[in-house]
């Protein structure tokens, strides 16, 4: 996605994001590897979301696009430094 515009990049991210997790709790709960007390676990986790979503929002408005490569920039190093040493 190199050259694009940071909100069509967000336009082709944030749907795919969005199909991959429904796809995996469809996956978990299918398998039966999805604990019941997930439910509760994510009601409670609500307010959370909605606050990073808020700070996203509000972020990538006041955000240029030299300053939104560079984060995902960062992102991408932290994501996989993680998965490297994990």
């Amino acid at each position: 996605m190199p050259g694009m515009p940071k909100s069509d990049q967000r336009g082709l991210v944030q749907p795919f994001i969005a199909i991959m997790q429904v796809f995996a709790l469809a996956l978990l709960q299918e398998h039966h590897s999805l604990p019941s007390k997930v439910v509760i676990e994510l009601a409670i986790g609500l307010p959370a979301l909605f606050a990073g979503t808020v700070l996203g929002i509000l972020a990538f408005r006041s955000i240029n696009e030299v300053g939104f490569r560079r984060t995902i920039l960062v992102v991408l190093l932290f994501s996989g430094a993680s998965l490297a040493f994990a």
